[in-house]
């Protein structure tokens, strides 16, 4: 099955001037701080030394209302099934054999990455899940920090898909005239790399700009269900 969330101009995840802003009295970063203290101690725990900033930034924007929170969890999808592969495979006894000493090692090393990318490609075969995120292409190419927080996010979650609408200007018979596409991304060496391409018969959102923007993506999307839902949901 596939899920789709439509996606604007929302909150991707917070940025660290937002987290350390007090003009409500109080930074994000504190009230998080406040909100969730058990959560805070054992992410300080956790990491210990190695806080990095951006780790920050996906702990409190995992609990406010972003993209990186719905994306989170919508992911947990993957894991479960992830999980249920894992649990059905190891049945087979072939993973508890092999040779021993350092020959064994090795060979359960081997094992074990051969079965994780097994596992990956069950999950992938089950699952798929994209965001819809209309204006990416134009915040790319303004230079617009939600555009790289979306490619860290498809970093973060390699099974995730953006979809998105490019327009662009071509000179036909000498007059300009716009070609609309959908367009599949993924991240690749944290860089978005296209997947698929197609042109559209005109402009896309004729409509109400919710679910224009979640029809465009749906052909993007596979399964016997698909499931469209909103952010903070």
């Amino acid at each position: 099955f596939s899920i789709v969330t439509p996606y604007f101009m929302e909150e991707v995840k917070f940025s660290d001037e937002e987290l350390h802003s007090d003009q409500d009295e109080a930074s994000i970063l504190s009230y998080m701080q406040k909100i969730y203290p058990d959560e805070w101690t054992n992410f300080l725990e956790r990491l210990g030394t190695n806080v990095k900033s951006e780790d920050i930034r996906y702990w409190a924007s995992f609990r406010g209302q972003t993209l990186s929170r719905t994306v989170r969890g919508m992911m947990y999808y993957r894991k479960a099934l992830r999980l249920q592969a894992f649990l059905d495979r190891t049945n087979d006894q072939e993973l508890y054999k092999g040779p021993v000493g350092t020959e064994r090692e090795q060979n359960k090393r081997n094992i074990h990455q051969s079965l994780s990318t097994e596992l990956d490609a069950l999950a992938d075969m089950k699952f798929s899940y994209v965001i819809s995120c209309q204006k990416f292409g134009e915040q790319k190419s303004n230079g617009d920090a939600h555009a790289q927080d979306i490619i860290d996010l498809m970093a973060r979650y390699p099974a995730l898909r953006v979809a998105y609408i490019e327009e662009k200007e071509i000179i036909v018979d000498n007059m300009p005239h716009k070609v609309y596409s959908s367009v599949l991304i993924k991240a690749e060496n944290n860089l978005d790399q296209e997947i698929y391409r197609i042109k559209l018969p005109g402009p896309p959102i004729i409509g109400e700009g919710k679910p224009e923007n979640q029809n465009h993506a749906i052909i993007f999307t596979r399964g016997e269900a698909l499931q469209t839902i909103d952010m903070n949901q």
